[in-house]
């Protein structure tokens, strides 16, 4: 039996009410990524309202989908554990491979979904699921499963945007768990949330061909605040747009783009958008409708962005945020060694359009063993972040350090020859070498390499910086060759 099909508001309603809440505190999540797969898993259940919403990750021979949560909506219970073997379901694995998103509206019968009949689908009395894919870097790690119990149902189009852009709310959790950057997730993210507040009420103006008002719904007049005399089929048209036009931030601009959609005879949708007044944003397309070949009138859509504009750039201040993890050692708090390389590489570039050297310095402490040896490798922590605190405060602001790896640390020193970068990496090894409070002595050796006399490459370059750390190691160590 199918389900009775929900009115479009209703849906849009509940999607927005559901996204809204999960956005606003979305900030609140990142701290604890598992709590925020829970956290999604119910907010699917509200947003899609289906009884069970699950998240299912690859396991790394992608050979079985393993649950990290499912959420029932009845008894509101939290589970995880459960495993899927790939040989066992082989056309539901391949669905998740090559399709964007599964929506079996009768799962039973549904090739993709029909394998989990006799063992899962019956026994729980589900009748339609929706999958949406959990991806990483472009790869598809997981997905977001939908259950629904009761007969077949129609999963339309809106839902199943939220479904992909709660499964890219998945994404971000994970990226932000395992410290990777990945900005084609963000990407989707961001189309996804734009695809979310799509399915928002729009105010709809529809026009014959003079202009005429043929219909129009509530959403119209209470984004304009329209007069019902200028709705009426024989109103005067530039008095109506001058009236919208009189509540926009640049009437004139407004009105030379309405002439101007207006003017478009071709499919499709025209969209354009404008600020009003009061600090609302509107987004506004224009679509032509034909009759017999012929441009009969056009329909004009009106939809506030306003909070979707906020959305994005809460958005884009996350990317900022999630960038800057992926761009730094999380012990020392200096740039990690793959930010160094791409800025070793930027600065290779800039020195050979500016005929300018470089040079390129390698830090080891020594010893290092020895001090985790004794006293412990907490104590090895506090002694490599005090060593990043020092070198932080005696580069130059120019230079650029980071950690290579281990007990190693780089110093790239832009437009500075070897010989006054000797000096700075000297000071630094000096400042380094004094006794500190509550941490054993520790000392530290260096190599510095010229860009590009000792390298024109990035690998050269930091191989020969290399081969002269490993001199000052053989000189006695804690100096500078």
């Amino acid at each position: 039996m199918t389900a009775p099909p929900e009115s479009l508001p209703s849906r849009v309603q509940r999607q927005q009410a559901a996204l809204l809440a999960i956005g606003s505190n979305w900030r609140n999540y990142e701290a604890d990524p598992e709590g925020a797969v829970r956290v999604i898993t119910e907010t699917a259940v509200a947003a899609v309202d289906v009884e069970r919403v699950s998240v299912w990750l690859f396991a790394a021979d992608r050979t079985k989908i393993v649950c990290e949560d499912l959420f029932e909506r009845t008894p509101a219970r939290h589970s995880r554990g459960t495993e899927l073997l790939a040989v066992d379901y082989p056309r539901y694995f391949a669905a998740l491979r090559s399709e964007e998103v599964i929506a079996a509206f009768d799962a039973r019968s549904d090739p993709r979904t029909s394998e989990f009949t006799r063992a899962y689908l019956a026994p729980l009395g589900i009748g339609a699921m929706l999958d949406a894919p959990i991806r990483l870097g472009g790869k598809n790690v997981g997905v977001l499963c939908h259950e629904h119990v009761g007969g077949q149902r129609e999963f339309p189009v809106d839902e199943q945007n939220t479904a992909r852009y709660l499964a890219s709310l998945v994404s971000l959790s994970l990226e932000h768990a395992r410290r990777i950057q990945n900005e084609r997730q963000l990407a989707q993210s961001f189309s996804l949330l734009r695809a979310a507040f799509d399915a928002t009420g729009e105010g709809i103006l529809a026009v014959d061909g003079r202009g005429r008002v043929i219909a129009h719904n509530q959403r119209f007049v209470e984004i304009w605040g329209v007069p019902k005399e200028l709705l009426e089929a024989e109103s005067d048209v530039g008095e109506r747009i001058a009236y919208l036009a009189d509540q926009c931030s640049a009437p004139d601009d407004f009105v030379a783009r309405t002439d101007q959609l207006a003017a478009q005879s071709t499919d499709g949708d025209h969209v354009d958008l404008f600020e009003l007044r009061d600090g609302r944003w509107i987004e506004r397309s224009s679509r032509p409708q034909w009759v017999g070949g012929e441009v009969s009138g056009r329909v004009w859509s009106y939809r506030d962005v306003t909070q979707a504009r906020r959305v994005e750039a809460q958005l884009r201040a996350s990317e900022e945020r999630l960038r800057e993890l992926a761009s730094r050692d999380a012990l020392t708090g200096l740039f990690n060694r793959r930010f160094m390389q791409q800025r070793f590489c930027d600065e290779i570039d800039r020195a050979r359009r500016s005929a300018r050297p470089f040079s390129v310095a390698m830090l080891d402490l020594d010893h290092f063993k020895g001090i985790n040896d004794r006293h412990g490798h907490q104590t090895g922590d506090e002694v490599l972040r005090a060593f990043a605190d020092d070198i932080s405060k005696r580069v130059r602001k120019t230079d650029c350090v980071g950690r290579w790896g281990g007990e190693e640390f780089v110093l790239l020193l832009p437009e500075t020859p070897r010989s006054a970068a000797l000096g700075v990496v000297e000071e630094v090894r000096e400042h380094i070498g004094r006794e500190r409070d509550a941490l054993p002595r520790f000392t530290v050796s260096a190599g510095v390499a010229e860009f590009p006399a000792d390298g024109a490459e990035l690998l050269p370059l930091i191989a020969a910086a290399d081969a002269r750390l490993y001199e000052a190691k053989h000189a006695g160590r804690n100096c500078v060759r």
